[in-house]
């Protein structure tokens, strides 16, 4: 075995545990409130998706399909890529290295941006505050939320990407 392999392959499980862990945690940030608001004696309390609801109903179309592409389908699509990746290299040398290096970069790229719903929420928590008019507070879910968008972000760090090409004169390289 040579050491570049036994490199990748060190990298590539540790990519595949933390996008297991980003997986689960992604469970309760979608099942547990992410903001807690209370407006004009009204309180409520929002998961992710049915603050998009909200978000819908109140007329703001744009606003609840940018937050369902950032808090749901993103972070899922994700963790699809990853584990498309992580596939691929485990059955040997892949047959379009090209097209899963593109794949690669684009996870790599959205994963700066996959922050901006936990700063929006607590950009929310801490310009919303007008005492007895309107509150925002964040909630646990946001946590969760924050720790599955990290752990993405790890899980694609961690991934090996030179383990998509061919090992030619892998030999020559231990």
């Amino acid at each position: 075995m040579s050491l570049r392999f036994m490199r990748s392959w060190r990298s590539n499980s540790s990519a595949a545990a933390l996008a297991l862990a980003a997986a689960i945690m992604l469970v309760p940030a979608n099942v547990l409130p992410v903001l807690d608001t209370e407006s004009s004696g009204l309180n409520r309390s929002d998961t992710i998706f049915s603050g998009v609801v909200g978000l819908w109903h109140h007329g703001l179309g744009a606003i609840a399909i940018i937050v369902f592409t950032a808090s749901i389908v993103i972070p899922v699509l994700k963790l699809v890529g990853l584990t498309w990746l992580l596939l691929a290299t485990r059955r040997g040398t892949p047959k379009n290295p090209r097209r899963l290096t593109r794949i690669y970069s684009a996870l790599d790229f959205i994963g700066r941006w996959s922050m901006l719903d936990v700063f929006l929420a607590a950009f929310l928590t801490g310009l919303v505050r007008f005492g007895e008019l309107a509150t925002v507070q964040a909630d646990v879910g946001i946590v969760a939320f924050a720790a599955a968008v990290i752990l993405t972000v790890l899980a694609t760090e961690a991934f090996d990407p030179k383990s998509l090409w061919p090992k030619h004169g892998a030999s020559a390289q231990t």
